[in-house]
């Protein structure tokens, strides 16, 4: 009787696990469709406080965007455009890479310029080594620039797959876990009955179904969190 109750609460905790870190992980993580970073770093300045790059912006941003700096200031990290001087309005976005050349994070920044050819300063995370600067939109004129790569239909097909199949064998071992728990005589009808397992089958499509939608609307708002930083 122990060993049953050791396996509910074993299969309970590995369908938590599963379905709100492993497999999420695995499949619905927030990827970026960005390279190696575009902007040249032309200048390097080594102050007391720490170290700044200077960075050359992509020839297409020129127009707007003459160099940005990544300044580092005692412990404190920001970046930094110049911007043409006439310009008013900017909405630009900072993909920032660690020390491995891999974009962990992508900020957008929607500005009206205060302080002529000059953005405000937009603190980074620490981790940032390298930042390359993608623009948007410039005083009305907007630029096609897709950085944000959206889960593809495989991935969503496997993740439900193989959470299907997690969900199928979680609710027929706490089916046959509760029929030898509560069952006592009649565990073993109630395990093979046709009712039982139409039930089972009933509540194997309910939380398939719940997981799906639940899912599509986190991957969404987290989605629209990300672009919106």
């Amino acid at each position: 009787m122990a060993l049953w109750y050791v396996i509910l609460v074993v299969t309970i905790l590995v369908f938590i696990l599963l379905h709100a870190f492993v497999l999420p992980r695995l499949f619905l993580g927030v990827h970026f469709s960005v390279g190696s970073p575009s902007g040249r770093g032309v200048k390097v300045l080594r102050e007391v406080g720490g170290t700044s790059i200077i960075y050359s912006a992509a020839v297409p941003l020129k127009k707007y965007i003459s160099h940005y700096i990544l300044s580092e200031r005692n412990g404190r990290k920001q970046v930094v455009c110049k911007v043409n001087g006439a310009l008013k309005y900017i909405n630009y976005d900072i993909a920032l890479y660690d020390k491995f050349n891999t974009v962990f994070q992508v900020l957008n920044v929607r500005e009206v310029i205060q302080e002529k050819g000059y953005t405000k300063a937009v603190d980074v995370p620490a981790e940032t080594a390298y930042a390359t600067i993608y623009l948007n939109e410039a005083d009305g004129v907007k630029l096609e620039n897709k950085i944000y790569k959206g889960i593809s239909g495989k991935r969503w097909a496997l993740f439900l797959a193989v959470c299907a199949i997690a969900e199928i064998l979680a609710v027929f071992t706490v089916r046959a876990c509760l029929a030898n728990i509560f069952g006592g005589l009649f565990g073993e009808a109630f395990m093979y009955s046709s009712d039982s397992n139409a039930l089972a089958w009933v509540i194997c499509l309910a939380i398939i179904v719940l997981n799906a939608v639940f899912m599509v609307l986190i991957v969404k708002l987290k989605e629209r969190q990300v672009k919106k930083r």
